[in-house]
């Protein structure tokens, strides 16, 4: 009985500290990207990037913080979700560190682009075409493999429906998270690639891409405060004990 009881302890620790890491990803995904978005997707931002470099790069900083956050929540995730489907619970870290790994490429593009602006301002406007071809080159990173990227859209969705497919088996939480946050995750995969292939051509971008995202955002928020408040339901965490312990008699 002592056992199971810190067992307990020991998962409910893990619920409150993956749901922190989820709510302090979000918070710096949004923080972040208000700061250095209006500057760098203006069509001026060759001229205003050096010149805010200050907010440029605190807010590229302030969201990279998110990446190893998510990358030790899927660490801390996979011992509970293996007992249900290792599998799963492995693939969910995979993809959450090749979310990081195209994230880490996507800031630092953006981070070349202040000194992209520094050189271009420092010629004074002289071969303004050569810097903008440049800055084009470096902006369609950006667009393939940032937060707003196809292919990291893709990675992202695959990885959480992964995560809500495990958590939705096992009960760890409700299943109306769990149900909320797959499908979610499909609209998410599926607004993307349609967004991408011109499906909605002619209508704002950023409006479809809220549209898609709020969802499984609202679905990551749920999880979170459910994770901080209650934790994992105990039930599913005895299960899957009592499980484990039966195949290996």
């Amino acid at each position: 009985m002592e056992i199971i009881d810190k067992k307990m302890d020991s998962h409910r620790k893990t619920a409150t500290i993956v749901g922190i890491l989820f709510i302090f990803a979000i918070v710096m995904l949004f923080v972040g990207e208000a700061l250095y978005k209006p500057i760098l997707d203006s069509p001026d931002y060759l001229d205003n990037a050096y010149p805010n470099k200050t907010v440029v790069i605190t807010g590229i900083l302030l969201e990279f913080t998110g990446v190893p956050a998510v990358v030790l929540l899927s660490l801390l995730l996979f011992p509970v979700l293996k007992r249900h489907n290792e599998v799963l619970a492995l693939g969910y870290v995979v993809f959450r560190l090749f979310e990081a790994a195209l994230l880490s490429v996507a800031y630092i593009s953006k981070l070349s682009l202040v000194n992209l602006s520094q050189d271009y301002l420092s010629k004074g406007g002289v071969d303004a075409s050569y810097f903008q071809y440049i800055g084009s080159s470096i902006q369609s990173v950006n667009h393939w493999a940032g937060t707003q990227g196809l292919i990291y859209h893709i990675a992202f969705a695959l990885g959480s429906m992964m995560l809500y497919y495990v958590l939705y088996r096992s009960k760890l939480v409700p299943r109306f998270i769990s149900a909320w946050g797959f499908i979610a995750a499909i609209a998410l995969l599926i607004g993307s690639v349609l967004i991408n292939i011109g499906i909605f051509a002619g209508v704002s971008e950023v409006g479809l891409e809220l549209i898609f995202a709020l969802p499984i955002a609202v679905a990551e928020i749920m999880l979170s405060i459910w994770l901080i408040v209650k934790g994992f339901d105990p039930s599913a965490i005895t299960s899957a004990y009592a499980k484990t312990d039966t195949n290996e008699v």
